[in-house]
């Protein structure tokens, strides 16, 4: 006689497939675009005129992860020009951290 059937009976086990499928199930990707890693000279300018020079970590169509030299605040709207990856216009600080900022830019 077989140790298993003794030990944990000859029933069926049943599976709650339900669940499974729900995790498995191919859903629309809703990553975000793909990011191009560069490493670019670019400049913000704020409203006062004020010019910061930065250096592009990496960019999409639509926005920058730029790092400064210096931990200063920006403003919530700057002027950006970074022409090496074909971005220029106004842009919002989307986000800040330490000296390195996430920007957007506004629709053209």
């Amino acid at each position: 006689m077989s140790l298993l059937p003794r030990l944990f009976g000859s029933k069926k086990p049943t599976v709650q497939t339900d669940r499974v499928e729900h995790i498995v199930a191919t859903a629309p990707d809703s990553a975000r675009p793909v990011r191009s890693h560069v490493y670019r000279e670019a400049y913000v300018t704020y409203e006062s005129g004020y010019r910061r020079k930065g250096v592009v970590m990496d960019f999409t169509d639509t926005g920058v992860r730029i790092r400064f030299p210096t931990n200063e605040s920006l403003p919530a709207i700057v002027t950006l020009s970074a022409r090496s990856v074909g971005l220029e216009g106004p842009a919002d600080v989307i986000w800040q951290k330490n000296s390195e900022a996430g920007l957007r830019i506004r629709s053209r």
